[in-house]
């Protein structure tokens, strides 16, 4: 009996997830935003989710063709809209979602995910850190050995150097 009250908490309480998703491009621009509540938003508002955030979809291109098959139709896509959601739901509710969400057809491709309970409810963009470039020229490293060998250095000790090196690698 105890068993069965720890599973209908377990299925009765909100976890945060996050749904990434493909939408078609053949939806226009103008209609984008409300393709996105009527796909996502009142789905999940009906099972008794909230949306927490939302990363507005934009037109990209894909890495490959996505095929959807609509029917008996077949079409290709090589543009989609890329967007995101982040909302709280009942886990017991989840699966009921992914049903809504496959029966349309706007939907290209969409990854339905649990968050951890520490995330964050706000999508952010995806940030890169900026490359560091390092300087490995020959001329460095050979300027670095010749300065701890000799102290100070001119432009023909460089130049000795590097043809040195240079006849080795052609010797070898």
């Amino acid at each position: 009996m105890a068993m069965e009250n720890e599973e209908m908490t377990v299925g009765s309480e909100t976890n945060l997830y996050e749904i990434g998703y493909l939408l078609s491009p053949l939806v226009p621009i103008e209609e984008v935003a409300s393709a996105i509540d009527k796909t996502f938003r009142m789905p999940i508002e009906s099972l008794g989710g909230e949306v927490a955030s939302q990363l507005m979809p934009f037109l990209r291109p894909l890495a490959y063709a996505v095929v959807k098959s609509v029917g008996s139709k077949r079409s290709s896509y090589k543009d989609a809209y890329f967007g995101a959601m982040r909302f709280d739901l009942k886990a017991d509710q989840v699966e009921a979602l992914n049903k809504m969400i496959e029966k349309s057809e706007l939907v290209l491709r969409y990854i339905l995910i649990r968050l951890p309970k520490n995330a964050d409810r706000v999508i952010t963009t995806g940030y890169r850190k900026p490359v560091i470039r390092r300087e490995h020229s020959l001329e460095k490293i050979i300027k670095d050995e010749v300065v701890a060998e000799k102290g100070e250095i001119n432009e023909e000790q460089i130049d000795k150097e590097i043809e040195g090196l240079l006849e080795e690698k052609v010797v070898a």
